[in-house]
């Protein structure tokens, strides 16, 4: 039951429970990630540990069923300058025993509402073939504007994403 479940801010002190569920997604599903898990396996806990914002605007929510991290959703700034009014929702992950409870909905809401307090627009990017995070970001107010072709490979194979918006000043956003 989501009633058991605890969404908050990661801290540093949760970097090897963040390590070891960010691994689990990459091996688990890596067409929906950036990242591999080749890449990231070999990182020190330090470095991970300084992935995980202790201040400013980024986060990353964390959903915990006990004291088990089950879900995941990052949230960050572009610090360009000039992209600095946009932000990027990412590593969107929730374990497979607990999707269908709507944890993932519950994470993504956590992302809108604290990108609404810091940015115009936030975007993200799911895959073609994920019909429920489409479904359940197309629902919280995202709107496609392209498709990315090719945007990630695994070994031989390709695979599309969606990228999505919302832009915090168009009327009509829905407000969690």
């Amino acid at each position: 039951m989501t009633a058991d479940i605890l969404i908050r801010c990661l801290e540093p002190s949760d970097v090897q429970a963040f390590r070891d569920l960010r691994l689990e997604a990459l091996a688990t599903n890596p067409e929906a990630f950036g990242s591999s898990y080749e890449e990231e396996v070999t990182l020190p806990l330090e470095t991970i540990r300084a992935r995980i914002p202790t201040s400013g605007p980024n986060a990353i929510f964390g959903a915990f069923a006990g004291e088990r991290l089950v879900g995941m959703a990052g949230f960050a700034v572009y610090d360009r300058r000039k992209a600095s009014h946009k932000g990027l929702m990412w590593g969107v992950y929730v374990q497979a025993e607990w999707r269908g409870k709507s944890l993932g909905r519950k994470l993504v809401q956590h992302v809108i509402a604290r990108a609404a307090q810091h940015v115009i627009v936030l975007e993200a990017a799911v895959g073609i073939t994920n019909e429920g995070a489409r479904r359940t970001y197309h629902a919280l107010g995202f709107k496609p504007y392209g498709i990315e072709r090719k945007a990630l490979r695994v070994g031989d194979t390709f695979y599309d994403e969606e990228l999505l918006f919302i832009d915090f000043e168009e009327p009509g956003v829905p407000s969690l």
